[in-house]
């Protein structure tokens, strides 16, 4: 998440959505919190497929 901190920043990103296969820790949604980074995870993913809006994404 660090990382891609640093890249939003460097491409100046209106919006930084992180998206993964697995589930984050708390220190990483943490750090996406403080940065203005949406962090979507595997289990979010799965809702999202099966039909469910994504109360992050608005």
């Amino acid at each position: 998440m660090q990382k891609f901190v640093g890249t939003k920043t460097l491409h100046r990103a209106d919006v930084a959505v992180y998206v993964a296969t697995c589930p984050f820790s708390r220190e990483t949604l943490d750090i996406a919190m403080q940065a203005g980074v949406t962090a979507v995870h595997r289990g979010l993913l799965e809702a999202w497929s099966a039909g469910a809006k994504l109360q992050v994404l608005k």
